[in-house]
């Protein structure tokens, strides 16, 4: 927000010479006692709001201009306005950063200083945890402290400032002094020589340049104390109504948070160890900083070690985060409707800090009890001095060293594949195999730089022009060589090229919200985007790419594993031409080991690449040990894919299929074969063939095998009809061949298989599905097919029959079904009816059409268990944390209540194993419940109840108990 008007702004330009966007800046921070990066955010402020322009100058620069009039005021500007958040520093909780500050804003930037004078205790407090600082910065962008220098040789290299982070200890008054609405806390606290650290910079028409090129950034193996953390938001509808929430919501946004503290508590193993804040947005939810203090010292003379240590405590909190959170939305009825979170912690990760004003709220965030969640809205002229006594207290506690004991429970939770004796050996076990891996990936990208050194001078240039390719590292450089601007303008933005700045381009984001709309940018010259709004981050093509096509959803993430290669997917669909990795025999593993031949999964993405096959085509089959996995439609196909891989110039290493007949083939002479071909159910053809020629055929009965009259005469119609062969050779050599034919008929396990008829074989092929419904008269069965090659029909269909339809062996009622369905007929005797329905039996999957017996059932039991509770009429004996029931009398439309804590509801679903039932749901739609679950007073105590409609129950004013009544004899009984 700039307090510049138009006047002021031409004053300035005026005053500087030339007047290029880092000139200008500079000017604005001497003018206003700001920070250098403050003087910039008001440049980039008044150039998205107009008041200030770009003219082209007579240097290598843009020059600036105040626009209008000069009597035109400056507008608010959102927070996508801002510069990013400077160079390194990565994230910041999305309900503040993707919205702009309300335009009637009541709160002036002398009562939001005033405000953090008057609230400076708390912030003070949050300072170091055992002596170790934290970053506290302004509006998410005032990253940096920054200073003259008289150092001779920096001067004449061009940097005349030296820069450093921020802190809460050292410059909490500096930080207050330019701060304009928003203070942001990092989560994580580092060495004091990690924050104390400066770098020499200077500006430029670009911005801020480093001597290194970034700014001074605390590493992971600077952190000594950090915390599970996560932004437990609302849902993106109900941010703008926080303060006016109905109570239906307001019950299930504190019962989700009450759910995730209890999965932090599972973590650090002590609920005491966790903290929360409600941020107006949402909540953050902390563990004890200090548990890994312990770490720390342990790896104090391995920084090494430390550092991968750090890294992977946070992206293992996140992962565990993430799985708590499904573990959340499949208990709490409604949770995933009212809280998104977003679980993304790391090294210097920013939230607003407590009693700091809210971007679009003029309401503080403050401190959230853990042991019962009152998610109450705290407007900005409710602080006084008691609710800030509580949050110093709130910030004591979170950075007090009380919590280090739990160490042990996190390293156990988020370490569980390394059963150690205790947590230092299973961490230690951890780096040590870490090391290794690493080394033995290093001699794996080794052996694949010399393979490929070799087989490219083997190939001499045979590979050239090839869509497939035995090296990933050219995949890489496939992906590398996009242009990014070409990737974000036609997949991952909604608005290109948004500014007229000369140093790079800007771009409206389509995977988020920005209110300027020009908050990402492409540096000339450069190949990677900056995403400087919310979460930070940037990247390549394939990350452009992956956020365009909502692989994932955060800039700030690494883009790594099958994300990646869905990226590099996505990007081949697109068009861009990118090879495809197919390693050949002898390409090392990541075991350490080489390929003795061509995975089949490469071969079947060479099919694709080379055209052989296209990927619909590919068929799902089973393994021997019922695994499923997807097959070429046929061995030639297969085979042809071999081919053209030996076109293409690498090596498979595999055999080549069979591709003989299915059906049995028997040797009868020297080059004659007997044929055995299904027809039908019922009929077969016998052939012979000689060298590869159909020399004599006729139709049989199925099953003539078994009869030795029909064997001879067959022989003998068979003897006088070849040249070359005997008489008595042919003859022999087919009674020999028909004896086996029924042996085999008695003995093979895959013989049915083999003699089934190309009709059945087809009808089996096309059956996707077979659902039975169970019926007390007649079951009911629903099988899904894919349309034949000569139907009209395009999608699979559903054909119902019932028992009787299978029985019957005619199948005249599949006959009709598959007319009306696919408009085609399809011809099969009994028989080939007979075997498919046997494979329809033998891959059916029995269902039950009514899914609410389940419901009805935990119902009744729900009524049944609250029917046994003791029931009290008055607070005085009732106990959130017995199982016990609250009476209220006209507590809903005249009706009355029995008050059943939340909590112990949560417990008996599980118990009950009803964890899948909408109980809630399910008991209002039956009026067993009078209104949603909601937080009820009781006792002096806040907490989540279930108002059960009394009339369902045994229980009544006249028969709830009174704790009055315990010394009566005419009491009810337990009160006596």
């Amino acid at each position: 927000m700039s307090e510049l008007s138009p006047g002021d702004w031409q004053r300035i330009i005026d005053g500087v010479d030339p007047a290029t966007y880092a000139e200008v800046a500079t000017a604005v921070a001497d003018a206003r006692g700001l920070s250098d990066a403050e003087g910039y955010d008001r440049v980039d402020s008044a150039l998205d709001s107009g008041i200030l322009t770009e003219k082209a100058g007579d240097g290598n620069f843009d020059r600036l201009e105040v626009a209008g009039d000069g009597d035109t005021p400056a507008q608010p500007q959102g927070s996508d306005g801002t510069q990013a958040a400077a160079d390194g520093g990565s994230g910041v909780d999305t309900d503040t950063a993707s919205a702009p500050v309300p335009e009637d804003d009541s709160l002036s930037t002398d009562d939001v200083r005033e405000h953090y004078q008057d609230v400076a205790p708390a912030l003070e407090a949050l300072g170091t945890v055992d002596g170790h600082p934290t970053i506290g910065l302004n509006d998410y962008h005032g990253w940096y402290i920054k200073r003259a220098h008289d150092d001779v040789d920096l001067l004449e290299a061009g940097f005349d400032k030296l820069g450093r982070v921020a802190s809460l200890e050292h410059d909490l008054d500096t930080v207050l002094d330019r701060i304009e609405r928003t203070l942001y806390a990092v989560t994580t606290y580092k060495t004091e020589d990690a924050i104390r650290a400066e770098r020499p910079c200077t500006y430029d028409d670009d911005g801020t340049v480093w001597q290194d090129g970034e700014g001074p950034t605390p590493e992971y193996a600077d952190i000594r104390a950090a915390p599970a953390w996560g932004d437990v938001d609302l849902h993106d509808d109900l941010k703008g109504e926080r303060g006016e929430l109905d109570a239906d919501t307001r019950a299930a946004a504190e019962a989700t948070l009450e759910a995730y503290i209890d999965e932090y508590a599972d973590l650090y193993g002590d609920r005491s160890a966790v903290y929360a804040l409600d941020s107006v947005g949402g909540a953050y939810i902390f563990g004890a900083p200090a548990a890994t203090l312990p770490i720390a010292e342990h790896f104090e003379d391995d920084g090494d070690a430390l550092g991968r240590v750090m890294e992977a405590f946070v992206d293992r909190s996140n992962d565990w985060l993430e799985d708590a959170q499904a573990r959340v939305n499949e208990r709490i009825d409604g949770a995933a409707d009212v809280i998104t979170p977003d679980w993304v912690n790391n090294k210097n990760r920013q939230y607003k800090a407590p009693l700091a004003i809210h971007g679009d709220h003029d309401a503080v965030v403050t401190p959230l009890d853990t042991d019962s969640v009152d998610y109450e809205y705290t407007p900005v002229e409710d602080v006084d001095s008691d609710l800030i006594a509580d949050t110093v207290d709130w910030a004591d506690s979170l950075t007090s060293t009380e919590h280090t004991d739990c160490v042990a429970a996190l390293v156990r939770n988020l370490w569980p594949e390394y059963d150690a004796e205790d947590w230092r050996g299973a961490l230690e076990a951890w780096v040590e195999d870490e090391r290794k891996a690493e080394q033995r990936a290093e001699q794996r990208r080794q052996a694949a730089r010399e393979r490929r050194a070799e087989r490219k001078d083997e190939l001499d240039g045979d590979l050239e022009g090839q869509p497939i390719t035995p090296f990933i590292q050219d995949v890489y450089d496939d992906v590398d060589d996009l242009d990014v601007r070409d990737v974000v303008r036609n997949h991952a933005c909604d608005k290109w090229d948004t500014s007229n700045r000369s140093h790079e381009t800007t771009f409206d984001p389509s995977w988020r919200s920005s209110g300027s709309g020009k908050s990402c940018a492409i540096p000339n010259g450069g190949n990677t985007f900056a995403n400087n709004g919310n979460q930070g981050g940037g990247g390549g093509p394939a990350k452009a790419m992956a956020l365009g096509e909502g692989i994932i959803s955060n800039p700030s993430r690494d883009l790594e594993g099958a994300d990646w290669w869905d990226a590099v997917g996505a990007l081949r669909d697109a068009g861009y031409e990118i090879r495809v990795w197919t390693p050949e025999k002898g390409t090392p593993r990541h075991d350490g080991d080489e390929y003795d031949e061509m995975p089949f999964w490469a071969v079947r993405k060479a099919a694709v690449a080379l055209e052989v096959v296209p990927p619909e085509a590919f068929d799902e089959k089973e393994t021997d040990d019922g695994d499923t996995y997807l097959g070429f439609p046929g061995p030639k196909t297969y085979n042809n894919a071999l081919e053209a891989i030996e076109d293409a110039g690498l090596e498979h290493g595999r055999e080549y299929a069979d591709t003989g007949p299915v059906y049995p083939v028997y040797d009868i002479a020297d080059a004659v074969e007997l044929h055995l071909i299904p027809l039908s159910g019922q009929d077969i053809r016998v052939a012979v063939e000689q060298n590869g020629q159909r020399e004599y055929t006729e139709k049989q009965d199925r099953g003539f095998w078994e009869n030795p009259a029909k064997r001879g005469h067959i022989a003998g119609r068979i003897a006088g009809e070849l040249t070359g062969v005997s008489e008595t050779q042919l003859r022999e050599g087919v009674k020999s061949a028909l004896n086996q034919a029924s042996i085999d008929a008695e003995e093979q396990d895959d013989w049915d298989d083999r003699m089934r008829s190309p009709g059945e074989r087809e009808l089996r092929d096309r059956t996707l599905a077979v659902v039975c419904y169970p019926a007390a008269d007649s079951a009911e069965y629903v099988v899904t097919m894919e349309p034949s090659a000569d139907s009209p029909a395009t999608e699979p269909k559903e054909l119902t029959f019932d028992e009787g339809d299978f029985i019957d062996p005619n199948g005249g009622s599949f006959r009709s079904a598959h007319v009306a369905q696919f408009h085609a007929k399809v011809e099969f005797d009994a028989e080939e009816w007979r075997g498919l329905t046997d494979y329809w039996l033998e891959i059916q999957d029995v269902r039950q059409r009514d899914a609410d017996h389940e419901t009805e059932a935990a119902v009744e039991k729900f009524i049944d268990w609250v029917r046994t509770m003791k029931v009290w009429a008055d607070e005085d004996g009732f106990a959130w944390h017995n199982r016990n029931g609250l009476f209220r009398e006209d507590y809903h439309d005249g009706q009355d209540a029995v008050l059943v804590p939340g909590q112990k509801v949560i417990d008996w679903q599980q118990r009950e194993d009803a964890d899948d039932v909408n109980l809630s749901r399910a008991l209002r739609e039956r009026d067993v419940l009078l209104d949603a679950p909601q937080r009820e007073t009781a006792g002096g105590d806040r907490r989540r109840a279930w108002p059960v409609n009394a009339d369902k129950t045994n229980h009544d004013a006249d028969s709830a108990l009174v704790s009055a009544d315990e010394d009566d004899e005419d009491a009810p009984e337990g009160l006596r």
